[in-house]
């Protein structure tokens, strides 16, 4: 529709193809209508009057990413990541997750893991009827001919560990029904020291026993329940409270007076070349001790020559004073 000049020029609206607003006007007048805001949708180009007319559109995003919940946020963030990067965080937060894993179980589960029923009718010294030994065993053999004892010889019973005291009870007793059913006799040991550090009696004080073919007579048996050897699958490994209650039960032995108070220490192999007891681990520790036999000098000697052996020693000693 046209209008006279210097009138206002009337526009007619339309729609483009695209679904934007098109201004029609009369190409045959100068009059230009005044354009100062024009909203276009999904077009990039505007035919107003002759012309064409370029658009640069600007894009308000109302929703920014603050507003956003945290798993929309953390799938955009995905999104616009490398597969490289994704891998990475996640490798990240296995990692993170294992190392949270691993602090509570080491703060906390093996706190639960330490035995609360660990309880012992004494501290560290067993007797056989703490223990619940019922059976009884032959006292008849006695050490007296040889005391005070010199010599104290080391083994290991090559059995399962013990942690607890219901458990080195429980085990001690299978020893001792162990060594009846096989060998007719009683336990071989005079005491033995469990895992968990406490000692047990076996045949006890001033009692001969079963565990060195030839010096029994003149020896303390100690064992230590475990196997030693380093060489072995699941080795057990002498504890530094074994070996401090293995002193004080031999320092014991000497305030009794069933000990002399030069004792001599040595380990079953360095009388019996047959065996390995007590286990390359244990056997170094013994060696370490000041009590130990280095010179091995008992090896193939009877127990009256061992007597006279450390007789003559303490004789030639007390001249020297």
């Amino acid at each position: 529709m046209w209008v006279e000049p210097r009138q206002e020029l009337p526009m007619t609206m339309g729609r483009s193809s695209a679904g934007s607003d098109v201004v029609m006007i009369d190409p045959a007048t100068n009059t230009q209508p005044a354009v100062t805001n024009l909203n276009v949708t999904k077009s990039s180009r505007v035919h107003i009057g002759p012309k064409f007319v370029s658009v640069t559109q600007n894009v308000d995003n109302t929703e920014v990413v603050k507003d956003l919940p945290f798993y929309r946020y953390v799938w955009e963030f995905a999104k616009n990541t490398s597969l490289a990067e994704r891998l990475s965080c996640i490798i990240a937060i296995l990692v993170l997750i294992i190392c949270t894993l691993l602090i509570v179980y080491f703060t906390v589960l093996t706190k639960r893991t330490v035995p609360d029923d660990d309880v012992a009718p004494h501290e560290w010294y067993i007797s056989r009827e703490m223990w619940l030994n019922e059976i009884p065993f032959n006292t008849t053999e006695r050490t007296t001919d040889f005391e005070p004892l010199n010599l104290v010889i080391i083994a290991h019973t090559v059995s399962a560990e013990c942690h607890v005291f219901k458990n080195c009870a429980t085990e001690m007793r299978n020893l001792h029904e162990n060594h009846l059913a096989e060998h007719k006799y009683d336990l071989p040991y005079n005491f033995v020291i469990g895992n968990e550090g406490r000692v047990y009696e076996g045949r006890g004080w001033n009692v001969v026993g079963a565990h060195t073919l030839g010096y029994n007579r003149c020896s303390m048996g100690l064992a230590f329940i475990g196997d030693y050897r380093e060489g072995s699958s699941g080795y057990s490994k002498v504890t530094d409270l074994q070996l401090q209650r293995a002193s004080m039960l031999l320092a014991m032995g000497v305030r009794m007076g069933y000990l002399d108070s030069i004792f001599q220490v040595v380990g079953a192999k360095d009388l019996d070349p047959n065996t390995l007891s007590p286990g390359t681990n244990l056997y170094n520790r013994i060696r370490q001790w000041p009590n130990y036999a280095h010179d091995n000098v008992f090896r193939n000697r009877t127990c009256q020559q061992i007597y006279d052996y450390f007789k003559g020693n303490k004789t030639q000693a007390a001249e020297n004073d």
